[in-house]
């Protein structure tokens, strides 16, 4: 499982935005984040989409959509949103709090409706897949607002703000807060 997710993200990363920098490029969506005290963003976001996954509730369909990706010197940040994958499921989806997971369980975390799932990989240390770990205390993940912006014969999509808080600790045992906001655009089917 670990060289399958080491691929993951290898995939991930290949596949990104390549370096993000502090402005947003003509997208009314964005990723904003403050790592360490140092502002990025970007707007390139739901680049990425993985359905068919599975989540807290059993028999539900959930997507997990690309937030952003944060890519400078110092780190990488890959931040997504797990959400149910059919409307019928969906449209019922109120804002509020929600809970935020390590990307290095990905594919097989429990996660549920709005949840985010945040990677941070520490540029400084060599050893690239796992040299951080989420803390597990002061997790804010407060979704704002759910808005419905199109229908298709397939789809909606709906608009998702948000802000999240949490902290990383990386194999050297430096403490890495990482807080953000987001507008993100996802797809569920009809």
């Amino acid at each position: 499982m670990k060289t399958f997710l080491a691929g993951l993200i290898l995939c991930i990363v290949l596949s990104g935005c390549g370096k993000s920098s502090n402005d947003n490029v003509n997208s009314p969506y964005f990723l904003q984040t403050l790592i360490s005290n140092v502002q990025y963003s970007t707007s390139s976001v739901a680049t990425f989409v993985l359905s068919n996954q599975q989540g807290c509730a059993t028999n539900k369909n959930y997507t997990v959509t690309n937030i952003g990706q944060i890519n400078v010197d110092a780190y990488y940040l890959d931040c997504y949103i797990k959400h149910y994958a059919n409307n019928i499921d969906f449209a019922s989806t109120k804002a509020g709090s929600h809970r935020i997971y390590d990307a290095g369980v990905l594919l097989s975390n429990p996660a549920c409706n709005c949840d985010l799932i945040i990677g941070l990989i520490d540029n400084s240390i060599p050893n690239l897949y796992s040299n951080t770990v989420l803390q597990p205390t002061n997790i804010v993940n407060n979704i704002t607002s759910i808005v419905k912006i199109d229908s298709a014969a397939a789809y909606v999509k709906y608009e998702i703000k948000g802000n999240f808080s949490c902290t990383f600790k990386n194999t050297n045992n430096t403490v890495i807060p990482v807080t953000g906001q987001f507008d993100v655009p996802i797809k569920v089917a009809k």
